[in-house]
């Protein structure tokens, strides 16, 4: 049972949370519905579907599937808080800190991608081809001039970002997250990613060198991951 006072769930959220913690323990068991049938000629056995089957975004993560209550708002729920469970273990913090963290982190990487596809010289730097390596807080081609870039690489990552950010708060509205919560997740991570981009294009119309950027820009990309990270 969540004990924060800061949280305050419906006695179906609740009830889910609780599922949700006793089906966590054995994490291995998540792949398929926890549901056990109790008529017809299955009677007593465990639902074979897949678990969270038909519901966005929750199939696959351990919840009911949707013959078994899935799409229902305790399901939904159930499905949300086990998504909350699998983010607390990756980030150490509580299950609900942990959906709220995600979306501030999250929404604060969507805004500095933007801010680097928002720097396009043309289309085909959005459409080029060429190599692409590197990681969401790194990147390819940072160092090359305006012209010479292929952005495609942060095209993939800015819908990889938005398709997380849209599961992520969903699930936060349905595990029982208080909405201006989310919405102040959202801005913070937003805002903190506009302080760096807007600083990046200040020493870029200064007229610093491209080496110069270059590091700035590692420095910066460094300094934002771990502030959206507190």
């Amino acid at each position: 049972m969540i004990s924060d006072s800061r949280v305050t769930l419906s006695s179906q959220q609740q009830a889910a949370y609780d599922i949700a913690e006793r089906l966590w323990v054995d994490k291995d068991d998540l792949g398929k519905c926890p549901a056990v049938w109790v008529k017809g000629k299955f009677a007593g056995r465990r639902c074979p579907s897949k678990s969270g089957r038909g519901i966005w975004p929750y199939e696959g993560l351990g919840g009911p599937c949707m013959a078994h209550g899935g799409a229902k708002k305790q399901g939904r729920a159930t499905g949300a808080w086990i998504m909350a469970h699998k983010f607390a273990e990756e980030l150490d913090v509580s299950p609900w800190e942990a959906l709220l963290l995600v979306i501030r982190i999250t929404a604060g990487r969507l805004r500095y991608i933007e801010g680097v596809l928002a720097s396009a010289a043309s289309d085909d730097e959005l459409t080029g081809g060429g190599e692409i390596v590197g990681e969401v807080v790194g990147g390819p081609n940072d160092g090359l001039p305006l012209g010479g870039r292929n952005l495609g690489w942060w095209v993939t990552k800015s819908e990889e970002e938005r398709d997380r950010l849209a599961k992520v708060s969903k699930a936060a509205i349905d595990a029982g997250v208080a909405q201006l919560l989310i919405e102040r997740e959202l801005r913070g991570g937003e805002e903190l990613a506009q302080t760096f981009v807007k600083a990046l294009e200040d020493m870029e119309h200064a007229g610093m060198s491209d080496e110069a950027l270059e590091i700035a820009r590692g420095v910066m990309r460094g300094q934002l991951q771990l502030a959206l990270e507190k």
